[in-house]
């Protein structure tokens, strides 16, 4: 029998581990996981507000640890290097949501323009590009690690002022993975000395450290992430100048569509770990996602077809999907309440678009491709 530690907040575990003749499942509060309560369990299932280190591991039996996360900055590969775990992570199972917050965020650009400059483009900043490259973006992106080539420009500012021939308009979505090390370091990479136009929209859903926010100096703001999370600053949340930033707490990719594709991700690399000594996993599947809704829009026809017409995103069809501005409205109502990060988080799990069934009456198939572009599904006639 494989015996699972797993954070308690973790949504679909009873699904994926409900074959009790294999799997002894044990949740724990985030709090509770320690040392001691890892001493016999072989996995351990986590969030990010585990730090993955030697002193949570050594003289354990885990075998295996899966954090449901994309990033990484949590886990201290360094300090556990010589313990004989192996380590997963879920990279890439939440950028689809990711990117439909970063759409609906565009919404609250006050010019609307369509220009962007995409830092990053590992699972998320790919697949923002492809959508924006559908609606005529025009688009410019830096990772020095993909243009590896292109090393003329030693950080990423230098290639926003060249690039965007110094446009103060450009939109900034920040989704570059975070580090303090290496030739190419993400910590901080937005700071006083950022000289770029005040003007643009900058979009943060990478992670907090990645931005000094008691330098900051945009005109318009959507953090999602922040530093020290769970317990963030709250001086961070106010931020300089006459701005509007708009707050949420780390759930630009917090939607139940998410989660399920996180968990599979670690639940298919379980089976591979575990198949010598436990043949039968091979003939255990995932579970069927079972979220979808039915939604008739026919009541949205006329706003999608003129956002069609002017192939633009149909921001105000996406605000009831994701409406930023009542998310920022209520988390600041939270901010000062102990532990309100965390509690707010996990009430603000939301249906992602894949998680939607789309149907209506005289529905073109022009406008069919744009809603599946976007990730909605469309009910079969």
């Amino acid at each position: 029998m494989i015996k699972i530690a797993a954070d308690k907040e973790i949504p679909y575990l009873d699904d994926f581990f409900s074959n009790e003749d294999i799997f002894n499942l044990k949740k724990l509060d985030w709090e509770e996981i320690h040392n001691k309560a890892l001493r016999d369990m072989d996995i351990l299932i986590s969030r990010s507000v585990t730090t993955i280190n030697k002193e949570l591991l050594e003289n354990t039996n885990i075998k295996m640890v899966g954090s449901i996360t994309a990033g990484e900055d949590h886990i201290n590969f360094k300090d556990i290097k010589n313990l004989p775990i192996i380590v997963k992570t879920a990279k890439g199972a939440n950028a689809k949501s990711v990117v439909e917050y970063t759409l609906s965020a565009l919404g609250l650009c006050a010019e609307r323009k369509k220009e962007i400059f995409i830092i990053g483009q590992g699972f998320v900043g790919t697949k923002l590009k492809e959508i924006l490259k559908y609606f005529d973006y025009q688009i410019t992106t830096y990772d020095p690690y993909v243009n590896m080539k292109d090393n003329k420009y030693a950080n990423w500012e230098l290639a926003y002022k060249d690039k965007t021939r110094k446009k103060e308009l450009f939109n900034i979505s920040i989704n570059a993975s975070y580090s303090k090390e290496g030739k190419y370091p993400s910590h901080q990479m937005v700071n006083y000395e950022t000289k770029i136009g005040s003007s643009a929209l900058l979009i943060n859903t990478s992670r907090g450290e990645v931005i000094d926010y008691t330098k900051l100096h945009f005109r318009q703001c959507v953090n999602d992430v922040w530093n020290n999370e769970p317990n963030p600053k709250v001086t961070d949340f106010k931020i300089n100048g006459p701005n509007q930033i708009y707050s949420s707490p780390h759930i630009a990719g917090n939607t139940f569509e998410a989660k399920y594709e996180s968990l599979s991700f670690i639940f298919n690399d379980l089976k591979r770990f575990f198949s010598n000594d436990f043949p039968e996993l091979k003939n255990i599947s995932r579970p069927t996602f079972k979220n979808l809704e039915q939604l008739n829009i026919t009541n949205d026809i006329s706003e999608l077809n003129e956002s069609l017409n002017g192939n633009n995103i149909p921001f105000e069809f996406l605000k009831q999907f994701v409406d930023i501005e009542e998310i920022d409205r209520r988390f600041r109502e939270e901010i000062p309440l102990k532990n309100s990060f965390q509690k707010f988080r996990n009430l603000s799990i939301r249906k992602g678009f894949g998680e939607y069934e789309l149907y209506a009456e005289n529905m073109s198939s022009d406008l069919k491709e744009m809603l599946i572009v976007l990730g909605f599904r469309i009910q079969e006639e």
